[in-house]
């Protein structure tokens, strides 16, 4: 499965929107086997037994949360040591108002109005086995010193060899080009 597809199943859900059947809709958006879906709603993967709450294992934890903060509800959550101790990558709190979610392994969180969900479901994209991109910010200077410094080491690998080497066309047109740069400058 794609990213387009993944987006175009994430966005089909809230045309026919159920909130019931969300989580598991959401799970097959992007792409976990229906099987899998079977076993989270008869229980025998779900290792919560509250109802509107799942908890998969490695995957991820869902709690449907109304009258209650959300915000507080989550950072509960993630000090839970029971829900902790089943390592879930995503926590998804949410009362189909508001949706809140956090990436344990990055440690991201997503805070966004309910609605929007299809416009974020790059955050999610881990539930389809893509993981995020971490940029490593690198600084400019930094690639430049070292890009400045190619063509001089290339000069002093390179131009012993010219000037041993038969005087070819080629091996002449070699040594003219390294003889721009100053050998010296190291």
């Amino acid at each position: 499965m794609n990213i387009a597809q993944i987006e175009s199943n994430v966005q089909s859900i809230f045309e026919n929107f159920n909130k019931e059947s969300f989580i598991y809709d959401f799970l097959l958006a992007f792409g976990t086997p229906k099987a899998t879906i079977k076993k989270l709603q008869i229980g025998s993967l779900n290792l919560s037994k509250v109802e509107g709450e799942i908890s998969w294992k490695k995957k991820l934890f869902f709690k449907e949360v109304l009258h209650q903060d959300l915000h507080v509800f989550i950072d509960e959550i993630k000090k839970d040591e029971v829900i902790l101790k089943r390592e879930p990558r995503f926590i998804i709190i949410t009362d189909f108002t508001t949706l809140l979610a956090w990436d344990k392994k990055t440690n991201d969180s997503l805070d966004i109005p309910f609605i929007e969900i299809p416009k974020h479901f790059s955050f999610f994209l881990p539930l389809a086995g893509m993981e995020k991109a971490q940029n490593i910010f690198e600084n400019p200077a930094d690639a430049f010193s070292c890009i400045s410094r190619i063509p001089k080491a290339l000069v002093l690998l390179l131009f012993p060899v010219c000037l041993y080497s038969t005087c070819t066309k080629f091996g002449i047109f070699i040594s003219l080009i390294f003889l721009q740069y100053d050998l010296f400058a190291l």
